[in-house]
């Protein structure tokens, strides 16, 4: 019985793992995409409630637009804490960004490799 299971589990799982690992690879150029990617769908994201922050400055009545569009110009970006360390950016924890990163820190720790593979179980947005 164990060896008519092991028979078919085991070409089963192969073609699952080998499927899985063809589709996270990301090769260098791939990566530049990605990180574009990133950028773009965290600009989209953080536009909104920039605008957002733009308007209750304005309403505030204290300040003009032109004011209120200046002070918010890095709103959504990492910015230092008064008491040491830094407020993390927003919107860095989308699947595209955690990618993005892991595979730029890839690249530049291994300036000879041509891919990174994702790791496993995590689909690269470009493949979809």
């Amino acid at each position: 019985m164990c060896k008519s299971i092991c028979q078919i589990l085991i070409p089963i799982l192969t073609m699952a793992l080998s499927g899985l690992s063809a589709a996270t690879e990301v090769a260098r150029d791939e990566a530049l995409e990605l990180m574009e990617e990133f950028q773009t769908q965290r600009a989209e994201n953080i536009s909104p409630l920039r605008e957002q922050a733009i308007a209750g400055c304005v309403s505030n009545g204290r300040r003009d637009q032109e004011y209120c569009e200046r002070f918010n110009r890095t709103f959504g970006n990492a910015r230092p804490r008064e008491g040491g360390g830094m407020i993390p950016g927003m919107f860095w924890a989308l699947p595209v960004c955690e990618h993005a990163v892991a595979a730029e820190r890839f690249f530049r720790m291994n300036p000879s490799r041509q891919v990174f593979t994702l790791p496993w179980g995590l689909e690269s947005p470009l493949m979809r």
